[in-house]
């Protein structure tokens, strides 16, 4: 079952983000850099503040009750690399290990694919880390491609080389 999240969800959210965020990326900074990070992003009052902003648009998935995972897509969200207009963000896309190998990370995506096309957009966007290969080839299944090179800044002291993949809905190829 996929809803929208809301504040009710906050404290499940941020100890998702905070789990699987460090199973994806722990190997992608140094142990202080990718806990500065992770204190900041998914603290219980960094997760309200996201929850309460109207331009993040979170869904859960939760599978026998259990929340399994979660999304954060931007709509109209703007990069120097993307070129079609009117293009939503993937912030995030989690999923928790235990719930791996029952396909709720790809009814999740297809989830938000079908909820950014009803809202008139064009395609969607994402940053990944170049060394999640994991996440790279989940998001190719879905024709994701890269088009660019990037740079996350984790924290002020420490900067992860990241792809900026893009998934166009129409065929009117503008990029």
């Amino acid at each position: 079952m996929i809803s929208k999240a809301s504040l009710q969800h906050a404290e499940v959210l941020s100890e998702l983000g905070a789990e699987t965020f460090y199973k994806s990326h722990k190997d992608s900074a140094p142990a202080h850099e990718i806990a500065t990070y992770m204190k900041k992003v998914y603290s219980l009052d960094a997760i309200k503040k996201e929850l309460a902003n109207p331009v993040n648009i979170y869904h859960i998935i939760q599978h026998e009750n259990i929340v399994a995972g979660f999304s954060k897509i931007e709509l109209t969200m703007k990069h120097p690399a993307i070129k079609p207009e009117h293009v939503s963000k993937m912030d995030q896309i989690y999923l928790l290990d235990s719930f791996h190998g029952l396909k709720l990370g790809a009814e999740l995506m297809s989830y938000n694919i079908d909820y950014s096309k009803s809202r008139g957009q064009n395609g969607m966007w994402l940053v990944v880390w170049i060394g999640n290969i994991t996440a790279i080839s989940f998001y190719k299944k879905f024709g994701f491609r890269i088009v660019a090179k990037d740079e996350f800044n984790l924290t002020e002291t420490h900067v992860s080389p990241c792809h900026i993949m893009l998934l166009e809905y129409n065929y009117n190829k503008t990029s």
